[in-house]
């Protein structure tokens, strides 16, 4: 009995000495979410040397030690999260970060380069990254470029989104509905982005942006896509809040012969709620001119907008949720399948599972009601349109990635004839320069 007493006494200390460390952990992650960050960083910095295998632990002091200035150390936290947890995206964002503050601005180029190399990295945080980027570069007195290349092979079960039923009706007169079709196309995508910034640390930049897409289909040379777009756009960051105010202008051609022009403005704005949720909205208008003059009917003008609310659940994964609203308007002749209000709700999940291995799934509802009545089908058309879609991606060399997608679409119309469903599958690669 004296033996036990004596192995209490002994232990006691260290009972004592665990209950206060939890205890001033539960305090500095207290601090760290409200922000406290010195607080954070002053009880982190006691509690590391005894979690040194704790990723999130370190992950949290290496963000109170770079948000009070303390950047060696920071990086020494960012680089012990990297050690312990390869794949976590915002750690090699922060450390990039980091880099960049202790002014070495090779290190910190190399560290958002990887980053920006991924697929599965939301919008928004590119846009951060290249702003980041234009700062490093105009430090080394250059301007950033990066290109991105993917090459896919697609195949679509319906490529001219045949009807579902066998046959539908006009004026009581029952009609055979067109043939459903199927094909393969090669795909090619290349999307290069210029940035240069024009402003100090939350100030202004000004971006370029150029995409070419272009399909080739093996049998159905009738869809055969070529698209060119040049988008620049003033980029301005304060604190909390991103601005960007892009124009667009871009053409289509379709099967060798122009058939689209268009012109857009698109005031955009993100707003960082949280370390973790973020706002972001946009307005768009466009002008489409359609170049054939059989399709001269459809020239248009098109209003949208749209919020979306992004929440990173953790370090390598997020989901986001966007609402848009569009209206079309012709702006002459008598076409009834023009003018249309439509709804829809999409969503994405993204995750980084491994170094190697990430994915997403999309799911998208859609609702399309045209303004003008039909008295063929003796209704005003009204469309239901249901997505979804997954894809994986796997890190080949650090700028090449191999890409699998498919995704199933079905259209539901009160005039049968513009219902539908399809899948597409498609296989690739991506590479960025």
């Amino acid at each position: 009995m004296k033996k036990v007493f004596v192995l209490i006494i002994l232990l006691l200390p260290l009972h004592i000495l665990a209950m206060d460390i939890e205890a001033t952990h539960a305090q500095a992650v207290d601090a760290y979410k409200a922000k406290e960050y010195q607080k954070a960083y002053e009880l982190f910095s006691k509690l590391y040397m005894t979690k040194l295998s704790d990723a999130n632990l370190n992950f949290s002091l290496g963000v109170s030690a770079y948000e009070t200035g303390h950047y060696e150390n920071a990086l020494a936290a960012f680089e012990r999260v990297e050690m312990l947890d390869s794949t976590n995206l915002r750690n090699k964002l922060e450390k990039a970060r980091t880099y960049f503050m202790l002014k070495m601005y090779e290190d910190a180029e190399l560290s958002f380069k990887e980053v920006l190399a991924n697929p599965m990295i939301p919008e928004n945080v590119r846009k951060n990254i290249e702003l980041y980027l234009s700062k490093v570069t105009k430090v080394q007195e250059k301007s950033f470029t990066y290109l991105t290349v993917a090459l896919d092979m697609l195949y679509d079960s319906n490529i001219n989104s045949g009807p579902m039923d066998d046959s539908y009706t006009i004026a009581n007169t029952q009609y055979a509905t067109p043939e459903k079709k199927s094909d393969s196309a090669l795909q090619v995508l290349a999307d290069i982005v210029n940035i240069y910034d024009i402003g100090d640390a939350n100030g202004f930049a000004i971006k370029n942006r150029a995409t070419a897409y272009l399909n080739t289909y093996q049998k159905e040379s009738a869809y055969d896509t070529k698209y060119f777009v040049y988008m620049p756009s003033l980029l301005y960051k304060y604190t909390k809040y991103t601005a960007e105010l892009a124009l667009g202008a871009d053409t289509m051609t379709l099967a060798n012969k122009n058939y689209l022009q268009t012109l857009s403005l698109m005031p955009r704005v993100e707003y960082e709620h949280t370390n973790t949720l973020r706002s972001s909205a946009y307005l768009k208008y466009q002008t489409k001119k359609f170049q054939q003059s059989a399709q001269s009917d459809l020239d248009a003008k098109h209003y949208e907008l749209s919020y979306g609310l992004q929440n990173i659940l953790s370090p390598r994964s997020y989901v986001q949720v966007n609402a848009t609203g569009i209206q079309e308007k012709k702006e002459h002749g008598t076409r009834i399948d023009v003018d249309y209000k439509e709804y829809k709700l999409d969503a994405i999940y993204a995750n980084q599972f491994t170094p190697t291995y990430g994915g997403e799934l999309y799911a998208q509802i859609r609702q399309r009601k045209y303004d003008d009545y039909s008295t063929l089908f003796d209704a005003t058309r009204e469309d239901t349109s249901k997505s979804i879609g997954a894809s994986v991606s796997a890190k080949v060399m650090e700028t090449l990635r191999i890409k699998l997608k498919t995704n199933y679409d079905r259209v539901d119309s009160n005039q049968n004839v513009f219902s539908y469903e399809k899948y597409t599958v498609s296989a690739g690669v991506v590479q960025s320069f």
